[in-house]
């Protein structure tokens, strides 16, 4: 790869940024049009791709038939994000994708990507090998990376800083400090990647929306570090550290919806933080027309969180009396909705019912169990066969509940579990955990 002189770079550089930049109606910058001509000494190559991101997303923004060498990739009266893409091609089989190598499309969206290859004798694999003509940033942008490929260093973020003194405001800078402010992260402990991230959170620029749409490890690296921990608390105290940094609102909105998104997998450890993101910052991130959706679910979940307070449940039982769980005088009551039809409920009740046979005084908790599915015949069927009248065994089946119990609980599988602190005016302490997880918790309290 030929290079060019250090001083040129910066002329060039300043040069390419006195340009007018388009944004969308979000605000994120945009070219309306490029011309990028790809030429290739790769004989066996058809068809070139595009690949552009959105966050952890990514999509195919173009392709170009190879002819005679060369292909060009051109498109007016569009919007495309400004940021970093790979271009791309598949292999003879279209079972996997090669990148050949990465660009930026910003101001300057019409320059020549020149590519060949050569065989690294050290290492026994195919080089490929790229020149940009017409481009000053992208120039900047591969001295950065032949930088990375003749310095051998354990820490690598004084080379990146060195290209963000080189421009404050420059793309370069920003994106190679958080595409590559991980590097060298094998074979370190969980706490050295763990610095290694805080580090890249640190040095990267929270306000630059074209990182949004560039190549960027720090989504993945992020998802990882927001869960890990169990606790929620301790997840959201990771959220809003990364989201204060987001003084740009494009990418507090974006973070705020990845965020939003990560959590929203029906996990109850990690449903207080949906409530917690939608209560705690303004709602600019919902999707346009998800509104209403995303309301509902929030108040649908504050209800079952941990926290939440249950109001008085009454369900009937074999012969039709009333029982609510204001009259149990345990510390902890055990709610189990259940249905005899179900595969999961028919090996875990009775496990359930064990735990209580042999714990319940010990551990001062009583089973309120309630047959959600209007089945009398399964359900007497599978409780005298279990023997199950030792607890509080109830059917919907059976009388009318004072609520639905299955729309205010969401219920959509069984069986659902939820832990009631009755001494806290009876407060959801856990929701859909493990047998085995109860049995610590009664054990551990």
């Amino acid at each position: 790869m030929k290079k060019i002189p250090f001083i040129i770079f910066l002329l060039f550089f300043g040069i390419g940024f006195a340009q007018a930049q388009a944004t969308a109606s979000d605000g994120t910058p945009v070219v309306k049009k490029y011309n990028i001509k790809v030429t290739t000494t790769q004989e066996d190559l058809q068809k070139l791709f595009i690949q552009g991101f959105n966050g952890s997303e990514y999509y195919l923004l173009d392709s170009a038939v190879v002819k005679k060498g060369t292909a060009v990739f051109k498109k007016s009266k569009c919007e495309v994000p400004c940021g970093v893409y790979l271009l791309a091609y598949f292999d003879s089989t279209h079972s996997y994708t090669n990148i050949i190598g990465e660009f930026i499309i910003n101001q300057e969206a019409k320059f020549v990507i020149h590519h060949s290859q050569h065989l690294d004798s050290t290492i026994g694999y195919i080089i490929d090998d790229i020149n940009i003509e017409g481009s000053p940033e992208n120039a900047l942008l591969y001295s950065f990376r032949d930088r990375l490929m003749t310095v051998f260093t354990p820490d690598i973020r004084p080379i990146c800083k060195e290209y963000r003194d080189m421009s404050p405001e420059g793309f370069v800078g920003k994106y190679v400090t958080a595409a590559y402010g991980t590097l060298q992260m094998a074979n370190r402990t969980k706490d050295e990647a763990h610095a290694k991230i805080m580090q890249m959170i640190d040095d990267m620029d929270f306000s630059e929306p074209r990182l949004l749409h560039s190549p960027l490890i720090i989504f993945n690296a992020l998802d990882h570090w927001v869960k890990r921990e169990d606790d929620a608390d301790t997840i959201m105290a990771s959220m809003d550290y990364i989201l204060k940094r987001c003084t740009n609102p494009i990418v507090r909105n974006f973070f705020l919806n990845h965020f939003f998104t990560m959590a929203d997998i029906h996990d109850p450890v990690l449903d207080p933080i949906l409530v917690y993101l939608y209560d705690n910052y303004d709602h600019d991130w919902i999707p346009e027309g998800r509104e209403g959706s995303t309301k509902r679910k929030i108040e649908s979940l504050r209800k079952v969180i941990s926290g939440a307070r249950i109001p008085e449940l009454i369900s009937h039982d074999l012969d039709g009396d009333p029982h609510s769980t204001n009259d149990i005088k345990t510390k902890y009551t055990v709610l189990w909705f259940w249905d005899p039809d179900c595969d999961h409920c028919q090996e875990m009740t009775p496990q359930l019912h064990q735990m209580y046979v042999d714990h319940a005084e010990e551990y001062d908790f009583e089973v309120f169990a309630v047959e959600v599915n209007d089945d009398y015949e399964r359900w007497k069927k599978f409780s005298d066969e279990h023997n199950l009248w030792d607890w509080i065994n109830l059917s919907t089946s059976r009388g009318e509940q004072n609520i639905d119990f299955i729309e205010y609980f969401d219920i959509v599988t069984t069986p659902v579990i939820l832990l009631i602190d009755n001494s806290m005016y009876h407060t959801i302490i856990a929701r859909q955990i493990t047998l085995s997880e109860l049995q610590k918790f009664f054990e551990n309290n």
